[in-house]
């Protein structure tokens, strides 16, 4: 076709109608201007329809960014080729191979393109498969575990996978090229110079015959031997031998694992043998099949009288039912068990064992055996009965224990509360105000030594108590003593559970007590603020492994007095120190302290 015909030319599209393949013909902005008989055959649209842009509607729309292409081509006036998908009149997509070319005018001026468009639908199809078929190939190989060799007629590797780049160390580049027994195969196990005529990988190359898991050694690049399992494949063509496929598996841990087994089992022997406790083999009916002569020593019977008896005809009559309801369930569910049973020695004595009883499965997975380890107990037995003896003493000796803390406890309560309700009448006679506080402290002081006794009394355990329960009762008590309702004063206890022994139980309650009493009596002398209730604030938590317990009032704030002149904070100060604890005033609002103390 020349750059010179137009579409008008009626000798052209005589030509152009009759040709086989799609021809087109475009203007000098691009736009289609003619289309052949072929091209409106294939899409079933009159040229109207295709001219200008119109023919891109029949376009795959994934394939419209191949058109930028040509474009870029048409601007600079060359030839272009590219492939794309058209839609024909029956709905199917064709790959076309599309070729444009520069026409011009005969006084030289540009004047459009003239192309062609080819269905390469076929084709394309066909190296798309073959591509893929190609690709699945190259997956394969790339990712076998095996070392993939494939070697030509001279026995040169003329492909290696990566598998066997790495179990051997070389490059494909280096291994390519080179006869692989040269490379790989080039001694025996044992050091010996291995010649290549005895080599039985490529004797196939005389042979023709393939050659299926034959187990050898190569050597790394390093001179590290790798024991492998290779079968070697020849390629047939022609009636003769033209080359070789070579599959080798690495089965150097498989050896090692089979001279580890070996290891194993002669070890064994000798543990079965020298081992302190009984080993026993049986079937599932109990029959014994093979034991050790620390069993025989156990049972008190001789190997020979051993192998004739079953686990149960041995084994005491209270517990021959119970061993072979075991067993039969080792042998219909699979599962291992442990039993503590009694054997019968041939003088009628019984011994204690434990068992510790493994299903042994054949190949398809069903049991087929048991084997025991039998661990002589008879001592331990004894043992534990004495030591339940003595428990059963023991925990009796408790048991009165607890009771007699317990009555101490409830007395010593009860002539603490005699105390406090003498120091209550006395209390109650006095007309001297600082008196009556001076015995009202005492009687508070004494009252929460009562509470920890009661506390005590009802608890489950007598090593501790909680102190959270302590301080709910103790703040209850001394806001009834002081008699304050919940108009003059709300009280906010927040306490996490924290165990105590007694001894550090009474001074804990008496530094609560004292600063607890000191919130209820200084800190609303005139009502809460703004008029409202006021408020005393208590909380007991556990803080980076210390125990913190904080007294805080709403009060218009507590300058303590000299320590000299207050028996409560001389007594909190003591009792602190007792405790090994630290009391800290934090700043205001309100009367705020903070103490810390650690209970181990």
């Amino acid at each position: 076709m020349t750059e010179q015909l137009g579409p008008n030319d009626e000798w052209f599209r005589a030509i152009a109608d009759s040709a086989p393949v799609l021809i087109w013909m475009s203007d000098t902005e691009g736009r289609g201007i003619y289309f052949n008989l072929a091209w409106l055959d294939f899409t079933g649209r009159p040229t109207e329809r295709e001219a200008g842009d119109g023919w891109m509607e029949r376009l795959h729309p994934e394939d419209r960014g191949q058109i930028d292409a040509a474009y870029e081509a048409f601007h600079q006036r060359v030839p272009f080729q590219l492939q794309f998908r058209l839609r024909r009149k029956d709905g199917a997509w064709r790959w076309m191979l599309n070729s444009g070319k520069p026409r011009h005018t005969p006084s030289g001026e540009f004047a459009g393109y003239t192309g062609s468009c080819v269905d390469i639908t076929e084709r394309f199809e066909a190296e798309s498969e073959a591509r893929r078929q190609l690709g699945l190939m190259r997956a394969i190989t790339d990712n076998a575990a095996e070392a993939l060799f494939l070697m030509d007629g001279e026995g040169r590797i003329s492909f290696v996978n990566p598998a066997a780049e790495r179990m051997f160390g070389w490059t494909a580049d280096e291994l390519v090229g080179a006869v692989l027994h040269d490379k790989l195969h080039h001694h025996h196990a044992d050091g010996r110079p291995y010649r290549i005529e005895d080599c039985p990988i490529t004797s196939v190359f005389a042979t023709g015959d393939t050659l299926r898991e034959h187990e050898d050694v190569f050597f790394r690049r390093d001179g590290a031997p790798v024991d492998v399992l290779c079968s070697v494949a020849p390629i047939l063509t022609g009636g003769g031998v033209d080359g070789a496929v070579v599959v080798a598996h690495d089965i150097t841990d498989r050896k090692r694992a089979e001279e580890a087994l070996q290891r194993s089992e002669s070890r064994f022997a000798a543990i079965f043998r020298q081992v302190i406790v009984g080993i026993t083999q049986f079937d599932l009916d109990g029959r014994f099949l093979l034991v050790n002569e620390r069993f025989c020593e156990i049972v008190g019977r001789p190997m020979e009288d051993v192998l004739k008896q079953t686990s149960q005809g041995i084994s005491h009559a209270d517990d021959a039912e119970r061993t072979v309801a075991l067993m039969r369930r080792a042998a219909d569910l699979g599962e291992d068990f442990q039993v503590e049973k009694r054997y019968l020695r041939p003088d009628g004595s019984a011994v204690w064992v434990n068992n510790s009883v493994s299903v042994m499965r054949g190949p398809d997975g069903t049991p087929r055996f048991l084997v025991a380890v039998v661990r002589d107990i008879t001592e331990q037995k004894r043992v534990e009965a004495e030591m339940s003896r003595a428990n059963q003493e023991l925990v009796a000796a408790l048991d009165e224990r607890e009771v007699l803390l317990k009555e101490v406890h409830h007395r010593v309560k009860n002539n603490l509360q005699v105390v406090v309700s003498l120091l209550r009448l006395q209390a109650s006679r006095l007309r001297d105000a600082t008196g009556v506080d001076a015995l009202r402290e005492s009687l508070n002081r004494v009252s929460a030594m009562s509470t920890i006794h009661e506390l005590l009394y009802r608890s489950t355990t007598l090593a501790d108590i909680d102190f959270a329960e302590v301080l709910r009762t103790l703040t209850a008590n001394l806001r009834d003593a002081y008699d304050l309702g919940e108009g003059h004063v709300v009280t906010i206890v927040e306490v996490d559970p924290v165990p105590v022994s007694m001894d550090a139980a009474v001074p804990l309650a008496l530094i609560a007590n004292e600063l607890i009493s000191n919130a209820f009596k200084h800190a609303f002398p005139d009502g809460g603020p703004d008029g409202g209730p006021g408020e005393v604030r208590v909380g007991l938590s556990r803080e980076d492994g210390a125990i913190v317990l904080r007294i805080s009032d709403t009060g218009a704030g507590f300058i303590p007095p000299r320590r000299a002149s207050s028996l409560g904070l001389m007594l909190v100060d003591r009792l602190v120190k007792q405790i090994s604890g630290r009391l800290d005033m934090e700043p205001p609002p309100g009367t705020r302290y903070r103490m810390t103390f650690d209970l181990q």
